[in-house]
């Protein structure tokens, strides 16, 4: 390894699955490593035993995966507890940190004291100067202790690369645990020792994280260790201005992914919360900015959350798929809503009917979710319901002569095509369908049957509506046989109504 190569982490703790705010930072720093043509280290923060689990942990790489995001290097906390030992029993041989006797009960007690005169939360250092016989005293007990660290007095800087020079003075940082009762390390604690034993050269996380920056870099020097370059991400918003939330449309990542967002809308949607290249595009793939990303320009703002935008901009990443694509990436909707079963898919009828209908409707979708709602009529053997607008087009007397007109061109074009084998239902395509309706207007046109009057009764007997794709796409879909059986049946329909 070059000691100069940029090396960025991005450390979940699976608590959670990975939502908006921690998919960005991993997109941030992903796309900042391979700019850099630097490494990407994925580290699971697993050290909060209570909170964390494998199933969290697996939706967090599950969502990496699917979002394109890959790394160079795997680790995970829990894996690493004796090296955290390590180095906070240095701290305390250094006089650096020292043991924390009091019980949970007592800083409960401190801190809603504190709260009610109005004063910072903070340890009051009790433990702080504790002597040797008091501390061996309550070893010999078997008294439970954390570790602390000890803050110095001074001042705490550094140089952000999205907010420029932040100052802290360590007035306002108390002296924080290192390691817990139970011998896991905290948060800041961990991060700093793998930060550097992992040779992490930047670090790039959310806003929320500036405090913590500020107890690491003291632990980055009292520990001798090289500080590395900080960036901190703004919050997302919503589109009221209040932190994001489920009323937002905030979900993790495998809930857009099984609400029918494709991943490059994903990638791409997060990478403009809070930075868009320089030349104003809003629509590319991540791989077309690597060589336009900088840190630098990310902004400092809060970045606004829009669904509206996203499904805009999914609609729009639906619509650059082809045909076959979109057929396999809607198959699983399909699927899951029982509009297709699995058996369905090795009848040839049944799959031409699925790319028919893609063709028909690819441009209504801003999400896959949305497709079985599009076609389920299509995949049905009856008309559900007739609306009533087609009922009132139904019931003109010039509309019993279009449809009959219209059975008997399907009748006429299913016997030929039957006789020399054909299956009518695969060759029937758009052009074809709108050759028999041009020629049902030709010999009508005297009668003045045309436009809506002519259109309107065929889309009705075939759909029970007025309104819906073109007219051939729908009766390529269907295709004749089934033509003439919804024909039947809306001529039924309407005797006995």
């Amino acid at each position: 390894m070059k000691a100069d190569k940029p090396r960025f982490r991005f450390a979940p703790s699976p608590t959670g699955g990975l939502h908006i705010g921690t998919a960005r930072t991993a997109l941030f720093n992903w796309i900042s490593a391979k700019s850099m043509n630097g490494d990407l280290i994925l580290r699971i923060e697993d050290t909060d035993l209570k909170r964390s689990t494998e199933e969290f942990e697996k939706s967090i790489i599950e969502g990496l995966k699917w979002l394109g995001f890959d790394w160079d290097e795997f680790y995970r906390q829990s894996d690493r507890i004796k090296l955290y030992e390590a180095e906070a029993q240095r701290l305390l041989k250094e006089d650096k940190a020292y043991m924390c006797f009091c019980r949970p009960e007592r800083l409960e007690t401190l801190r809603e004291k504190l709260i009610s005169e109005g004063k910072p939360i903070g340890y009051d250092n009790k433990c702080r100067n504790m002597s040797k016989e008091e501390i061996n005293e309550n070893l010999k007990n078997h008294i439970e202790y954390t570790i602390r660290y000890k803050v110095s007095d001074g001042e705490v800087k550094f140089n952000d690369l999205i907010r420029g020079e932040i100052k802290f003075s360590s007035d306002v940082i108390s002296d924080f645990v290192l390691i817990k009762s139970d011998s896991t390390p905290s948060y800041n604690f961990a991060v700093v020792v793998d930060d550097n034993d992992m040779k992490i050269t930047h670090v790039l996380r959310g806003e929320d994280h500036i405090t913590n920056t500020a107890r690491q870099i003291l632990l980055f020097n009292s520990l001798g260790y090289k500080i590395p370059d900080f960036a901190h991400l703004s919050m997302i918003l919503g589109k009221d201005g209040a932190k994001l939330s489920k009323r937002h449309g905030a979900a993790t990542i495998s809930q857009f992914r099984d609400e029918g967002y494709l991943r490059e809308a994903m990638a791409n949607y997060l990478s403009l919360l809070s930075w868009a290249p320089r030349d104003a595009e809003e629509i590319f793939y991540l791989s077309d900015i690597l060589n336009k990303f900088k840190i630098s320009d990310i902004s400092k703002n809060p970045a606004i959350f829009d669904i509206d935008k996203l499904n805009w901009l999914n609609g729009i990443y639906i619509r650059k798929k082809s045909n076959m694509d979109l057929f396999d990436l809607i198959l699983p909707f399909l699927l899951r809503e029982n509009i297709v079963k699995s058996e369905d898919l090795s009848n040839i009828r049944i799959k031409n009917k699925i790319l028919k209908c893609v063709d028909a409707f690819r441009d209504n979708l801003r999400t896959l979710a949305q497709f079985p709602d599009y076609v389920r009529d299509f995949f049905s053997n009856e008309i559900k319901y007739y609306d009533q607008e087609a009922l009132e087009i139904l019931r003109l007397g010039s509309s019993k002569i279009v449809i009959d007109m219209f059975a008997e061109k399907l009748q006429e074009i299913n016997l030929q095509e039957k006789a020399v084998g054909i299956n009518t239902d695969i060759i029937i395509d758009d052009e074809k369908a709108r050759e028999i309706i041009n020629e049902i207007g030709n010999r009508l046109k005297d009668d003045n049957i045309k436009g809506k009057l002519l259109y309107m009764p065929i889309r009705a007997s075939l759909t029970g509506k007025v309104h819906g794709p073109e007219l051939p796409k729908v009766i390529s879909i269907l295709g004749i046989e089934e033509c003439l059986n919804r024909i039947g049946g809306t001529l039924n329909f309407l005797i006995d109504n």
